[in-house]
């Protein structure tokens, strides 16, 4: 039951690819950059991302996912940039012979911090909460159960979110990160039943390389012209990240984890709906 329970979190720290690109970490050997680079964006307070979600998952924990997330600049403290961000999903996780479903009152948070010079995340907090309902098979109890749970993670090194300068062609190997100090707490009923944690532990994000090339996509918030950061491994996963700098931020994301066999165990597709922000 606690390796399910763990299961539900991780697609909060995966859905964090929406400015954290799987593909995109730190750069080691690149080529020679010209000078009709792309540099890294400078945000403002009240800057704002919206994006609609699809999110499947089909290991430990099976789920399928939906929705809008509001990523907002909150706080500009000279080093580093606050950003909030808030879904209400929608959807379902299969804990095996039954599960939870979410309603109207279901809702996530997260507050990230990130380092000016170079956006890389520094750490992230995140608060699940509100009311599910439970399902026995394909049917649903109709009756509400309060859920909580809350996450904490520091990256070391900070884990950059683009490999900037961007330019079409570019491509190098990255490093990867270690994620740390991650705190997991899951319970019901305010509390009153705890079910997991509080947990800490810590693991290795391996490295990827990279290719970066310029195209023109679009999406429901408009057509952009995007660098295509995109990296694979030899099992198949694919992670693509469009960055756009009309936006500030990626336009578009795709990323694919298969199982043997060519099975996809984890699929997220985000898009760009609505954003606020000037260049």
């Amino acid at each position: 039951m606690r390796k399910k329970i763990i299961g539900i979190f991780v697609y909060i720290l995966i859905i964090l690819t929406i400015v954290i690109p799987v593909a995109a970490i730190t750069n080691t050997h690149d080529k020679l950059v010209f000078s009709n680079d792309t540099d890294i964006p400078v945000w403002e307070v009240n800057d704002e991302w919206t994006y609609h979600f699809i999110e499947s998952r089909e290991q430990m924990v099976n789920y399928f996912l939906s929705g809008d997330i509001t990523l907002k600049v909150v706080e500009d403290t000279g080093e580093s940039y606050i950003l909030e961000a808030d879904t209400k999903p929608h959807g379902n996780f299969d804990l095996g012979g039954y599960g939870l479903k979410t309603t109207i009152f279901s809702s996530i948070s997260m507050k990230l911090q990130m380092r000016k010079s170079d956006l890389a995340l520094e750490n992230y907090m995140y608060n699940l909460k509100g009311f599910y309902f439970i399902t026995v098979g394909p049917f649903t109890i109709p009756i509400p159960i309060q859920v909580e749970g809350n996450q904490y993670i520091e990256f070391d090194p900070p884990w950059v979110i683009m490999p900037f300068p961007l330019y079409d062609g570019k491509s190098g190997s990255l490093r990867g990160t270690e994620i740390l100090h991650i705190n997991i707490y899951f319970g019901l009923f305010w509390g009153l039943i705890s079910v997991y944690g509080p947990q800490n532990y810590s693991f290795p994000y391996t490295a990827l390389p990279y290719t970066c090339l310029e195209e023109q996509i679009n999406v429901e918030a408009g057509i952009f012209n995007v660098y295509n950061v995109s990296a694979e491994w030899m099992d198949g996963s694919r992670f693509v990240s469009c960055y756009s700098e009309e936006v500030g931020n990626v336009a578009k994301e795709i990323i694919l984890i298969p199982f043997g066999g060519g099975r996809v165990q984890y699929s997220l597709t985000l898009e760009l709906k609505d954003y606020k922000y000037s260049p």
